[in-house]
């Protein structure tokens, strides 16, 4: 099988308040794969990111907890769209929330914080297989 770092560009959103965790993912991200990151700190933001047709977005790392709008709104904001229905969504969380809760909503996974770098490539992974299995 193919190593994730074959498989090129990968493009991921990060929506995280924390400064700091945006950097830990994105090093984190750097050593997993190829990753494109784009970042921010507002679920209106990344809502209108994912509309913007300037890179298509393969992945998303959504934070619960931010100050304009919650995780669980952006979540439920991007399932609504049918269009976005392909793209796995990880929350990151250092709440262990009912992930069944979540995962009704339309969350693909979720980790908890602090970051295992072995669990959060294979959950990356799992969701990168369409991609590594077409090469």
């Amino acid at each position: 099988m193919a190593d994730l770092k074959d498989l090129g560009t990968i493009n991921v959103l990060i929506v995280e308040d924390d400064k700091f965790n945006i950097q830990l993912l994105s090093a984190l991200l750097k050593k997993i794969a190829d990753f494109d990151i784009t970042s921010t700190d507002d679920g209106e933001e990344a809502l209108a990111l994912l509309d913007s047709d300037e890179k298509e977005i393969e992945i998303v790392l959504l934070d619960l907890h931010m100050p304009k709008m919650e995780g669980e709104d952006v979540l439920r904001a991007i399932r609504s769209q049918s269009k976005y229905n392909h793209i796995p969504i990880i929350i990151i969380s250092v709440d262990g929330l009912d992930e069944n809760e979540l995962l009704e909503m339309g969350a693909d996974d979720f980790i908890l914080k602090p970051f295992d770098i072995d669990k959060f490539a294979n959950i990356l992974s799992k969701y990168l297989q369409n991609k590594l299995q077409d090469m």
